[in-house]
């Protein structure tokens, strides 16, 4: 017998499916809506009986809403859960395709290379030390100017060489160190004649 009622249900809904489609004229409405407005149902109508359905009914009506409505709620989630982690995901996976790590050595050219402290300033150094010792020519104004001029170039290139950095990769700077460094010998040259 329940066999036999799921199967002529089918059979009614694929029927129901099948029926053409039928969209009545708009007139058809406006006489429908003006007959449920008429005064003989209006008044049939507030003379039927009222039906109120037992607490329990609504209960379970009620506690049918919420579980299907938690359902939904769920599919909802999982499906936003889905579209946000399903792409990212795939960007993981795919983002380190194709990448090749490589790595190289540079040498270090060794003309490029600038000594911690210059030998024209320990040269200096010694005849400063001298200069203490004996005072006259040191004391001269030529000597001074030429004192003043050295120290100028000292200052000059202490910051050419920071500026240079560790690894010395701007020929520019060195060429215009080697520039400095030839100018201070030939001052400190010029001192050594005057003593």
């Amino acid at each position: 017998m329940m066999k036999n009622m799921e199967h002529n249900r089918e059979i009614l809904k694929d029927a129901l499916q099948n029926l053409p489609s039928y969209e009545p004229k708009e007139m058809v409405w406006n006489d429908i809506d003006r007959k449920l407005n008429e005064l003989p149902l209006q008044q049939a109508l507030a003379s039927l009986p009222e039906y109120e359905p037992d607490d329990r009914i609504w209960e379970v009506l009620e506690l049918n809403s919420q579980q299907k409505r938690k359902t939904l709620v769920t599919w909802w989630y999982a499906a936003a859960v889905l579209l946000l982690v399903g792409p990212i995901g795939f960007w993981f996976v795919n983002k380190d395709k194709g990448k090749i790590i490589t790595y190289s050595e540079e040498v270090v050219d060794e003309r490029l290379q600038t000594a911690e402290i210059q030998e024209t300033d320990n040269q200096y150094q010694k005849l400063k030390a001298w200069c203490e010792s004996e005072t006259l020519v040191c004391n001269t104004v030529d000597f001074k100017q030429l004192k003043e001029e050295y120290e100028t170039l000292q200052l000059a290139s202490e910051q050419l060489q920071a500026a240079m950095g560790n690894y010395n990769s701007e020929p520019e700077l060195v060429r215009q160190l080697s520039m400095v460094e030839q100018e201070k010998a030939g001052i400190l040259n010029k001192m050594a004649k005057m003593i």
